[in-house]
């Protein structure tokens, strides 16, 4: 194996071309050195061993900051070079300990996205950008309430009614308030129901 000082970590590369990382003090006293001669299976229990707590550790962080979903766990790790047999059993780990739930994340996510005033399309991209599977977001929706949604969209359209300038032209104003809330993620459909019944409550 070749060894070769990479910032602050070692990068370890095998006889078969692969590469790894590892901190400094990983390689104390472990007998590890440059053309040292080690079995496969003795190697990656060795590398396991010393990054499965460090990976733990740091997708607990994670969570501990804000609910995450199971694909940002492993896009972070995978930046941090962790390999992929210990990101695997970091998230199994979480899971069987119920610390991470892609479903509930995904009922949460959607909730708060709402609640936040943007709609299903713009939620739909975050969630998929986060890892979560497009069947599962697709069951996580069919329990929202649509009126839910409608509510919200003609909260906004509300909001954009009150700040129109007097002097505009209503069709102008009637495309600037549609525009906006489809840019939310509202469909056309939504956005012109909604801006027709806040337009009707001024």
């Amino acid at each position: 194996m070749e060894l070769n000082k990479a910032g602050s970590q070692i990068s370890i590369l095998l006889d078969n071309g692969e590469r790894y990382w590892l901190r400094y003090e990983d390689l104390a006293g472990t007998g590890i050195y440059k053309d040292a001669e080690m079995s496969e299976d003795a190697f990656f229990h060795w590398l396991k061993v010393r990054q499965y707590p460090r990976a733990l550790n740091q997708a607990v962080a994670m969570l501990a900051r804000r609910p995450c979903s199971s694909g940002e766990i492993t896009s972070r790790l995978s930046r941090h070079r962790y390999t992929s047999e210990v990101i695997e059993l970091v998230v199994y780990k979480l899971e069987k300990e119920k610390l991470l739930n892609d479903m509930d994340f995904c009922n949460q996510w959607i909730q708060y996205r709402l609640n936040r005033g943007y709609g299903p399309a713009v939620i739909r991209r975050e969630l998929r950008s986060k890892g979560i599977a497009q069947e599962m977001i697709d069951t996580a929706f069919d329990s929202v309430n649509e009126e839910v949604g409608l509510d919200k969209a003609e909260s906004l359209a509300r909001k954009a009614w009150i700040r129109r300038k007097p002097d505009e032209d209503l069709r102008k104003s009637r495309q600037k308030v549609i525009g906006m809330l489809v840019r939310k993620g509202y469909s056309w459909d939504t956005a012109r129901a909604a801006c027709k019944s806040a337009e009707n409550k001024l």
